[in-house]
């Protein structure tokens, strides 16, 4: 019987050891829970050479006692390690529905570098799982310790980036319990811009600031983050109030207190080709220099598995029976 996935890896294409798979070996043995190594895989000119006779069960099965050899090299008599081949496209669909049917407790994957920038940015097909992965995902980024040593958590305590209440209680709830299984620290930050209200062209050129007015909204917003603190147990020295544009101040905390990880929530504008993430979080992603944990509303799962049953495949998806095995 195959052992339910609790870890997904979704590995690069060299299929080597990178500091995604040190990071959930880590933490799976951490907290018990097995992994699935998982590699997505599409070639058009090997799909073409298929045609003419090269044989793409033998490349698949070569792909496999790859994948196999990666999978020895973090197998314990604690880890129970699983791998899978998937080939077909579109590969970002086939991704989707594989992290929909395995529903793992969390999707790990490295940053991949930006060749022209020779930096570790997000790149497109990062965003796009950001935008769209239905489980927490943990984007890991080179050089990071195999288990986070300080967490960050980003909350919206009053919902003005379209963040629902719920999903500000699921990230601080990931967080904690991020933190619980590391014994790492955690911060949590709520960033406050004040943007005054539109007027009348014609009293623009004498207006001034209400700074009366900024001061009660920034009032307002810190007794709203202080009472998170207290409904899930965050001590008052770990909740800062920052002022400024969010994407900004809340990089600049992370680099400052190097944090390991910030744990954030996604909401999606769209679905598929159309989703975005929203302007907050995509400036945030593209400013931070350390791993990203983000998360889904509820019922995003289901409205995914919905607008994936409308996406034309070119062919069934050709995938390794799935093995499951430990040292005893």
């Amino acid at each position: 019987m195959a052992t339910p996935t609790s870890l997904m890896v979704i590995v690069d294409q060299d299929l080597r050891l990178t500091p995604a798979l040190v990071r959930a070996a880590a933490l799976a043995r951490k907290s018990g829970e097995s992994l699935l190594l998982a590699r997505f895989e599409f070639d058009r000119v090997i799909e073409r050479a298929a045609g003419q006779g090269f044989d793409l069960q033998a490349y698949l099965d070569g792909r496999r006692q790859k994948l196999e050899a990666l999978a020895a090299l973090v197998r314990s008599d604690d880890l129970t390690v699983d791998t899978r081949v998937f080939w077909g496209r579109p590969l970002m669909a086939r991704m989707l529905l594989a992290i929909l049917a395995e529903k793992p407790q969390l999707v790990v994957k490295d940053v991949r570098a930006e060749p022209a920038l020779k930096r570790l940015l997000f790149t497109p097909e990062d965003l796009d799982l950001l935008r769209q992965c239905p489980a927490p995902l943990m984007l890991v980024r080179g050089g990071a310790h195999s288990l986070p040593q300080r967490i960050l958590a980003a909350v919206d305590p009053l919902d003005e980036h379209d963040r629902p209440h719920e999903l500000t209680a699921q990230v601080l709830k990931a967080a904690n319990r991020l933190a619980m299984q590391c014994a790492a620290q955690l911060d949590v930050v709520h960033a406050f811009e004040f943007i005054p209200p539109p007027m009348d062209g014609e009293y623009m050129t004498s207006w001034l600031p209400d700074f009366t007015l900024a001061e009660e909204l920034r009032g307002l917003h810190l007794d709203e983050l202080q009472k998170l603190g207290k409904e899930f147990g965050i001590p008052p020295a770990r909740l800062y109030m920052l002022d400024g544009r969010p994407d900004r101040s809340i990089a600049e905390f992370a680099a400052e207190h190097g944090s390991d990880v910030v744990v954030m929530g996604t909401v999606q504008r769209n679905f598929l080709q159309r989703l975005t993430l929203g302007s907050v979080a995509e400036g945030l992603l593209q400013r931070l220099n350390c791993d990203v944990l983000a998360l889904k509303p509820e019922g995003f799962a289901q409205r995914l598995q919905t607008e994936l049953g409308k996406v034309q495949f070119d062919d069934e998806p050709l995938a390794a029976p799935r093995r499951s095995s430990a040292c005893r």
